[in-house]
């Protein structure tokens, strides 16, 4: 789950508290034994230990995930332990996410949980939502239903998951799918389980492979400066680099335009004249990534458990933003009615930096105060 570049769609179960997320996956990994295959058998799913994924080095969250294949397309479907594990997983630096699973409870209906993730999957481009209403047994008033089924378009719809190509939205029992013990794909428990499937292989797109992406290549260090070349430390992030290809150095409001001359692992050589170059800087594929220092951002505070320290966040405060490889004194602005953002807690802020740095919509930071790291964010909006 750890490998980021992978070449196959990851779909995250997005839903309420016991509305029924971990149950439609096993339900939809046991179908999927009858019309592609998987990793598990039955409903192990649901017994599978979480794997703690660590996003930073104080920060982890509970996921359970598999891999399975149908219809000639292969997925990894992650579900977490919990609500706040998922806020974390879709902030921090989860796999890139490519559609989500709503679990929404005929009884419940949309909750404030809900309406958090997909706003959150809006904010950072997740493509596709699938809607899944799980009609429960002893809901059978189709009045309460229809309720249900329009309050969930309505929040797909304000946060722009609409269109003539969206998924059809799915009503089923999940409990009776799971405990469905034929075989028959055409039985009537596992009708909207199949239907789903197959909504998956009709509307989920491949995500692009890292290689594919514009090169991105943190500088973390420069080891040499001659007249004409500079050798500097980094790790590429993605893109592709060689020998002759001609890139920009971009970062803290500059944009160098030259070319790579070395390479060889992390250490890469560019033509660059002694004091051009600083770490913080950005080795990026020509004219792909530019300079901000105003942006919005989600970001989520670390429990006393995670980070050590209580340390919230409040109205026009000024800790330190850690992006790429380097602290930037930053200013966050709260928005109106929201005085403070306590430890565990996530809000959408504004973002200053003292200095322009390189970004994109989605480029993930962390968040400091007396040098010890208290939050992680990702860019939402860059404001010109």
């Amino acid at each position: 789950m750890q490998d980021r570049h992978q070449s196959y769609p990851t779909i995250c179960m997005f839903g309420g508290v016991k509305h029924g997320k971990t149950t439609l996956a096993t339900a939809m990994l046991k179908v999927v034994q009858h019309i592609g295959a998987t990793e598990i058998k039955d409903t192990q799913f649901q017994q599978i230990d979480p794997v703690s994924y660590r996003i930073t080095e104080q920060l982890s969250t509970l996921f359970r995930t598999v891999k399975f294949e149908t219809s000639g397309k292969h997925y990894r479907l992650i579900d977490s332990e919990s609500h706040a594990d998922l806020i974390k997983a879709i902030i921090g630096s989860s796999p890139e996410i490519q559609a989500a699973i709503l679990v929404v409870r005929t009884t419940d209906g949309v909750t404030k949980e809900i309406i958090e993730q997909i706003q959150l999957a809006n904010q950072i481009g997740i493509r596709t939502v699938f809607a899944f209403l799980n009609k429960v047994n002893m809901t059978e008033d189709p009045e309460l239903i229809g309720m249900c089924q329009d309050e969930t378009e309505e929040l797909l719809t304000e946060y722009g998951y609409t269109g003539e190509k969206k998924p059809l939205m799915i009503i089923g029992d999940i409990d009776s799918a799971l405990k469905y013990k034929g075989k028959d794909l055409g039985a009537a428990d596992w009708q909207p389980i199949v239907d789903l499937i197959f909504s998956l292989a009709q509307h989920t797109l491949n995500p692009v492979l890292s290689n594919e992406l514009p090169l991105i290549v943190p500088i973390s260090k420069i080891l040499e400066e001659k007249k004409g070349v500079t050798t500097i430390q980094g790790e590429k992030l993605r893109g592709q680099l060689a020998i002759g290809q001609n890139v920009d150095i971009v970062g803290k409001g500059d944009r160098i335009q030259t070319r790579c001359v070395g390479y060889n692992q992390t250490r890469i050589q560019i033509d660059a004249e002694p004091g051009w170059v600083t770490t913080g800087q950005i080795v990026s594929s020509p004219k792909q990534i530019r300079s901000y220092n105003q942006f919005k951002a989600a970001i989520y505070l670390m429990t006393v458990e995670e980070s050590g320290i209580h340390m919230p966040i409040v109205g026009n405060d000024k800790p330190d933003i850690h992006l790429w490889t380097i602290d930037v004194s930053g200013h966050i602005t709260l928005p109106p009615g929201i005085p403070i953002v306590n430890p565990g807690e996530h809000a959408i802020v504004l973002v200053e930096l003292e200095i322009p740095m390189a970004m994109q919509v989605c480029t993930r930071f962390e968040i400091k105060k007396t040098n010890q790291l208290i939050g992680i964010g990702i860019v939402t909006e860059i404001i010109q």
